[in-house]
């Protein structure tokens, strides 16, 4: 190992560039975009040139360049307009979600959910996958809307759960996600993994309605770091009451994201 220069674990690779673990292995495994070193125990070490190209791979990906072409295109084996104007593998992915949506079946939906969830950072997941097939989905002449926005819904909710519940043993931050929406929007649990791959321990209690002392308590007693509320919707009156002597009553960070940081834009002004 060259010791004039420096290394950096994968935890530290992660943290400086938002890319998941999961997804750092992905993309050196199945696509070969990466090639860390490694130590005599096998651990990886990355340099400030991988890091670097992480940062490159990451700006074509939210260009739309499918993860297929990315490798190419690095090394200068496809041109940029061809990268850019080729949709069919990320095509072919969103194609492959709505087949199994219109066969109802969940566990091709969940496999393919998987693997696309390792191999994209979250933000790209979300632009390029996430909102292209609830758009489908939502099509007027679409006759099974219904059926298959609850399974798509269902089985994205699930894949989430599960991402934050393996992250819980590795992370202390704690943080509480919060959202009064009635009922449920699946995009919280989005929010969740987004919170998650920050690298807090998130804790989500949805569909929040009634007094909000006794959640007072626990946050302080936890010293709860973070607060966020999701919303897509106006909050009551008297839950927006409620959320109010929450924030006065507490030292947490708090934070609105959704439709609810502008709907109550001036909520935390006034805090």
């Amino acid at each position: 190992m060259d010791c004039e220069h420096k290394y950096y674990a994968i935890k530290d690779v992660s943290e400086i560039t938002g890319v998941n673990s999961v997804t750092l292995r992905a993309w050196q495994r199945r696509y070969g975009l990466l090639n860390p070193m490694r130590t005599e125990k096998g651990h990886r070490l990355y340099s400030d040139d991988d890091i670097e190209r992480i940062r490159k791979i990451l700006t074509w990906l939210g260009k739309g360049v499918a993860i297929g072409k990315v490798r190419p295109l690095l090394d200068g084996e496809l041109n940029v307009e061809d990268a850019t104007n080729d949709q069919t593998d990320k095509l072919k992915a969103v194609e492959s979600i709505l087949t199994a949506l219109v066969d109802c079946n969940g566990a091709k939906l969940d496999k393919l959910l998987i693997q696309l969830m390792k191999e994209y950072p979250l933000d790209v997941f979300v632009k390029h996958v996430v909102n292209h097939v609830e758009k489908e989905i939502k099509k007027p002449e679409n006759p099974l809307v219904n059926i298959q926005l609850s399974l798509w819904q269902s089985v994205i909710m699930q894949r989430c759960i599960a991402l934050i519940t393996q992250a819980k043993k590795r992370s202390s931050k704690l943080c509480y996600l919060l959202s009064f929406d009635q009922p449920d929007n699946y995009r919280l649990w989005l929010q969740a993994w987004i919170l998650t791959d920050m690298g807090y321990n998130v804790t989500v209690l949805p569909s929040i309605d009634g007094k909000l002392a006794a959640l007072g308590a626990t946050l302080t007693s936890l010293k709860v770091s973070r607060v966020v509320v999701f919303g897509e919707r106006r909050i009551s009156a008297a839950n927006l009451v409620q959320l109010k002597l929450l924030i006065a009553n507490t030292h947490c960070d708090y934070e609105l994201v959704g439709s609810a940081s502008t709907i109550h834009h001036d909520l935390l002004a006034e805090s």
